[in-house]
């Protein structure tokens, strides 16, 4: 098998950049069995953490109550998590260089496990956020330094197939978290969710201590931590967050979102001024110069859209306004969540084959289309038009991220992937946050939308309709009065159009990314002989 590699001549060369070799960070890459079972180590660290991400909240109300707190004080649970897991990403480019991926991993990945520990043992609300800020320390840091491990173990005409069969599980894990966190809540206990981590977190710590080899460290790369930037950065990442995950209970236009925007902004303005002076910069900027890295930056955020928006609208849908309890709409939602687990592996494998754009164009078209698919449903759908969309999305999915992860990784100097990666992570972290505030603030206003205009249908009774609906929307109406049970129905009626309008909305907006995908160039040709 011969390989050559070819990258854009339009593409500058960057700070720090350097080729692979002997006593580098970046050795080249390993051949035989010892890749694959590392790879096999990353896998089980990754899916645990994203696992976890999703696999809380259905526990929440159980927590609240075992705890005596308020449902504004147990979201402090899933926010902490949120929070630490996205200050914690950006710094692992920079960790890497200072540890080497092997400490850095299995650092992690104990951080983790431990954090688990302390979950599941939690007296308190506030000992279980002390614990969930450790664990996602941990559990932040494994996906990036996992996607360069990945990078580091295989040439770049390879990287495509095992960056896919890696990024299974990111994709599996949100669709099976609730339905598997209901699962265990309900048979056991809330404890069980955060416990069952332990054997697989202890049983994969000792696989990699045993097999993982360390990294032979460049001392070039041992720069100083850019403080500054990665502040800057955490104020940005930080208020973003919360700003998007609280503007819907605090309203868009409260103080409290104003303030949150200013400091997102004035953070990403000072970090942007930071990285553009410093001698070792958390985030090189010239890496912006290159397409590949600029357009999968971008498109991370738009295919979080396409991600979230299938897994945070779909399962409310079923549930609230079909009736399904959560383990049946996790049943429902296995179809989707197949296929794109079947398909990343095959996705990986055209990525090494095939340019980029062409991969990704069909995916955004296959993806956007299986949302705007779902501005059909409603309560009385058949099995047909839940699961053929969701087939759909899996396979479109699957051809966005493998070639995407691909692309970008194989663009930028070795020295620079652990960076790249931790950033692509962060881009679709605050693209999912940003997708799903969008997404509910949508379905949220074109409910009420949709109620008003066919309340107005109602003048003889519209004092008392507008009475009836408020009750109902706010769950406190249970009575058998006619003007109740035309608001109960007439507000069902609004939220099925609402929940039509979200979908379709999310599908456009990933469908605007197209030209996106133009923007993505080839970076690797091989011969054909294998």
């Amino acid at each position: 098998m011969t390989t050559a590699e070819s990258r854009d001549e339009s593409q500058p060369l960057k700070r720090g950049s350097s080729n692979s070799g002997p006593g580098g960070l970046h050795p080249a890459p390993e051949a035989g069995p010892y890749r694959w079972v590392v790879l096999g180590i990353v896998m089980m660290g990754t899916f645990m953490a994203i696992l976890d991400s999703s696999i809380v909240n259905v526990a929440l109300p159980h927590m609240m109550s075992a705890f005596g707190v308020n449902r504004d004080q147990i979201e402090w649970v899933s926010t902490a998590f949120m929070l630490a897991s996205a200050v914690a990403m950006p710094l692992v480019g920079w960790l890497v260089g200072r540890m080497g991926h092997k400490r850095l991993y299995l650092l992690s990945l104990g951080l983790f496990t431990a954090g688990s520990a302390a979950c599941a043992l939690a007296w308190s609300l506030d000992a279980m956020i002390v614990a969930r800020v450790i664990q996602a320390l941990g559990g932040g840091a494994i996906q990036p330094v996992g996607m360069a491990i990945v990078s580091d173990l295989f040439a770049p005409h390879e990287r495509g197939r095992a960056l896919g069969i890696w990024g299974t599980g990111i994709m599996v894990g949100p669709a099976i978290g609730p339905t598997l966190g209901g699962y265990l809540t309900d048979m056991f206990n809330w404890r069980v969710i955060f416990s069952v981590n332990l054997p697989f977190g202890v049983l994969t710590l000792l696989f990699g201590l045993a097999y993982m080899k360390r990294d032979t460290l460049d001392a070039r790369r041992r720069t100083p931590l850019d403080f500054w930037g990665f502040f800057f950065l955490s104020l940005a990442l930080v208020a973003g967050l919360l700003g998007l995950s609280n503007g819907q209970d605090k309203g868009w236009t409260s103080s409290y979102v104003a303030i949150c925007a200013a400091l997102t902004a004035i953070g990403a303005i000072l970090f942007i001024a930071v990285e553009a002076t410093v001698e070792h910069p958390l985030l090189d900027l010239s890496l912006f110069c290159i397409p590949n890295f600029s357009a999968s930056m971008a498109l991370a955020i738009f295919r979080a859209v396409g991600l979230f928006g299938g897994v945070f609208l779909l399962p409310i849908f079923l549930e609230n306004l079909v009736g399904y309890t959560t383990i049946q709409t996790g049943l429902w939602m296995m179809p989707g969540a197949l296929a794109v687990g079947l398909m990343m592996p095959i996705a990986g494998r055209l990525a090494d084959r095939y340019p980029p754009r062409w991969l990704v164009t069909t995916g955004v078209v296959a993806t956007g289309l299986s949302l705007v698919f779902y501005g059909q449903l409603d309560p009385l759908s058949g099995p047909f038009l839940i699961i053929a969309p969701q087939i759909l999305r899996g396979l479109g999915l699957g051809l966005m991220m493998a070639p995407l992860m691909t692309a970008a990784l194989n663009a930028v100097p070795p020295t620079q992937v652990a960076t790249v990666s931790s950033f692509l992570n962060v881009a679709q972290r605050v693209g999912g946050a940003f997708g799903i505030a969008l997404l509910n603030t949508l379905v949220t206003q074109a409910t009420h939308v949709h109620a008003v205009r066919m309340g107005a249908a109602l003048p003889a009774m519209s004092t008392r309709f507008a009475h009836f609906a408020h009750q109902v929307q706010a769950g406190v109406s249970s009575g058998s009065d006619a003007a109740t049970l035309a608001a109960e129905s007439i507000y069902h009626r609004a939220s099925v159009l609402g929940f039509e309008n979200g979908f379709v909305f999310a599908g456009l907006i990933l469908l605007a990314g197209l030209p996106l995908c133009f923007l993505l160039l080839p970076t690797v040709t091989r011969s054909k002989s294998r």
